[in-house]
């Protein structure tokens, strides 16, 4: 599907007219139409209805099959898929790109079970903990462990000595990650858990 803009860039084309041809028609500037055609400005329903009439279609044919841009939205099959190449065994997606978000990082990550309990350090910075499945262990430095359920939350303060495991030794933790861009993650040698991304 196309945006306003290209559908309007593709409307120009199919009635053969040239930019200075639409702006004299509609008493709308040539910088302002080639804005528009490249999503670069928005436009008035005055003005819009001005290109209807010059192209001689009726308003809403102009708006089908225009594709919405909402960038703050991120659909499952949009979601990055991650590796931790310290710790290739923390499956790991970013739920939103951190590029987009620079004062947070969202995360969903899966801390294996039995032997292979794998776990991840919580260095300076915040985080929210949200467990969707399985049981989380968070070990607090000088404190007794703490175990959230599937369902439970945590606001955590996190600086080192702060730890994130599977308390169940037969399934894996399934969690949600939110952390202030200033968070790290590493292991328990403090070794840095940095994410990149995985080639489908």
């Amino acid at each position: 599907m196309a945006t306003l803009g290209q559908k309007l860039r593709e409307l120009r084309h199919q009635k053969g007219y040239k930019l200075n041809e639409v702006a004299e028609g509609a008493d709308l500037s040539i910088s302002f139409i080639s804005l528009i055609e490249r999503d670069k400005a928005s436009i008035s329903v005055e003005n819009l209805q001005k290109l209807a009439v010059f192209y001689n279609v009726r308003l809403f044919q102009i708006f089908q099959d225009i594709e919405e841009e909402n960038e703050f939205i991120v659909r499952n099959q949009q979601t990055v898929k991650l590796s931790d190449y310290v710790n290739p065994s923390i499956p790991t997606l970013f739920l939103l790109s951190p590029e987009d978000n620079p004062s947070f990082t969202s995360l969903l990550a899966f801390l294996p079970s039995g032997a292979k309990r794998e776990e991840i350090q919580l260095q300076k910075g915040e985080a929210f903990v949200h467990v969707r499945e399985g049981l989380l262990e968070i070990e607090l430095p000088n404190k007794k462990p703490v175990f959230l359920q599937s369902g439970d939350s945590a606001h955590l303060t996190s600086f080192k000595g702060t730890f994130l495991r599977s308390a169940d030794e037969n399934a894996p933790a399934k969690l949600l990650i939110v952390a202030s861009a200033t968070t790290q993650f590493s292991d328990r040698q403090g070794n840095s858990l940095k994410f990149h991304q995985i080639s489908d």
